[in-house]
């Protein structure tokens, strides 16, 4: 096949770090499976204030080509007075619904003229549209009419589950609704915690047509062996070598719940613990997330690492003591995946969504989603009981051996697309 694939995400790293494994992994395992991958991307990274050009590589090993977006600056512009006009700087929902529709459409013009200009530059057929995720939805349904082909959507979660049992959820956030609602032929949700599945029942999305999977995870076949005086010494001496380390890995956005982090340090350093939190990640909260650290009293107790490219993230799980994510909205996530591969013991909230991956005082210790002083003994007990957390840490492993890789991920999806095809 040759597969046409639309994304509004990053790829590749940004300046060497970050982007978006999962989509990266789907890109190679549709190339792995023997099919010819041509990717189109915008210009500028979408859901950045900054206007930062996407990284593109040459040596991807399928052709990949950028949308002009020359109507992005104006938008990230309005964007950017918008949030002036709101509280804490926030978007007013209205200006917020009005500028995300906005951007939605532009972007498809753009990705719609940028897919004609290739076909028929390289005067060659595609046999399938995939759209990567919500604002690139409407591009792939209509390239896949224009061609005459089956278009998939793939979505990478939802905020959307909490807030079905609202009316017309679909007129109130349009275009994160237009994921399910624009017509498809196959639409792949990750299972990632936010109940994307939930939601498409609620929107009445065709079962025969909708795929719930979860993401895989690839540990390396030989674990990194870096000894943690490197990362001492890479750090300047912030980092000591006979703390506990405690590592979190996301973005730093508010709904990762870092804040709860920086006071659980506390109260373990209060009770007598030796802990630094090492956090993997950077964001539009880094500045107030470190004033907040400060404020807290445990700024020489928190390593900011800024992105951190993900081979580093791999010997970094290997040499850290617990792994902590206390998200909000869903704790079910790649980096998470990762900690149980490293045999690392999680510290983290209750939460459905992970009740089939953590278990309290088996793999993990968990606290109440507002309980900080519990988040912060269970970092002491850790540190305190070194026994404890061998013990979790084997539980671990074992946890391991149930996850789904990506090669077992994609070989999956990949016949799914080859059927797809053959009955269109």
């Amino acid at each position: 096949m040759r597969i046409l694939h639309l994304s509004a995400l990053p790829v590749w790293p940004m300046a060497g770090k970050g982007g978006m494994p999962s989509l990266f992994e789907t890109l190679r395992g549709h190339v792995r499976g023997g099919h010819e991958v041509v990717l189109i991307l915008p210009q500028y990274h979408l859901f950045n204030d900054d206007l930062i050009p996407l990284a593109v590589r040459e040596d991807a090993g399928y052709e990949v080509h950028v949308a002009p977006c020359a109507w992005m600056p104006g938008v990230k512009g309005l964007r950017a007075v918008a949030r002036r006009l709101g509280a804490d700087g926030k978007l007013p929902y209205g200006l917020r619904w009005l500028l995300n529709g906005l951007t939605c459409l532009l972007l498809t013009g753009s990705l719609v003229l940028a897919a004609l200009r290739v076909r028929y530059r390289n005067r060659r057929q595609v046999d399938l549209v995939y759209a990567h995720n919500e604002y690139a939805a409407l591009a792939g349904w209509l390239i896949g009419a224009l061609f005459g082909v089956a278009n998939v959507t793939r979505l990478y979660g939802t905020f959307l589950a909490d807030l079905m049992k609202r009316p017309l959820v679909w007129l109130r956030y349009p275009v994160a609704a237009a994921g399910y609602l624009v017509p498809h032929d196959l639409l792949i949700c990750g299972n990632d915690g936010t109940r994307g599945d939930e939601v498409a029942e609620r929107l009445g999305i065709d079962p025969t047509k909708f795929r719930f999977w979860q993401n895989g995870v690839d540990p390396p076949g030989d674990p990194p062996c870096v000894p943690r005086e490197v990362f001492v010494d890479r750090s300047s001496g912030r980092l000591r070598r006979d703390s506990l380390w405690a590592v979190s890995c996301s973005r730093l956005s508010y709904w990762k719940r870092i804040d709860r982090m920086l006071r659980a340090l506390r109260i373990c350093r209060d009770a007598g613990g030796d802990c630094q939190l090492l956090v993997a990640g950077d964001g539009e909260q880094r500045e107030r997330l470190a004033s907040l650290a400060e404020e807290v009293g445990v700024g020489e107790e928190v390593v900011w690492l800024g992105a951190v490219a993900h081979r580093d993230i791999w010997a970094l799980m290997h040499v850290a003591d617990v792994f902590m994510i206390t998200n909000d909205v869903t704790n079910r996530c790649n980096p998470l995946y990762e900690a149980i591969c490293a045999g690392l013991p999680v510290v983290s909230i209750r939460d459905p969504s992970t009740a089939d991956l953590l278990e309290h005082g088996d793999n993990a210790l968990l606290a109440d989603p507002d309980d900080d002083d519990q988040l912060g003994r269970h970092l002491y007990e850790l540190e305190a009981n070194p026994g404890l957390a061998k013990r979790l840490g084997d539980a671990q492993r074992r946890r391991a051996q149930g996850l789904w890789t990506w090669e077992e991920r994609m070989a999956t999806e990949v016949s799914e697309l080859e059927r797809l095809v053959a009955r269109n």
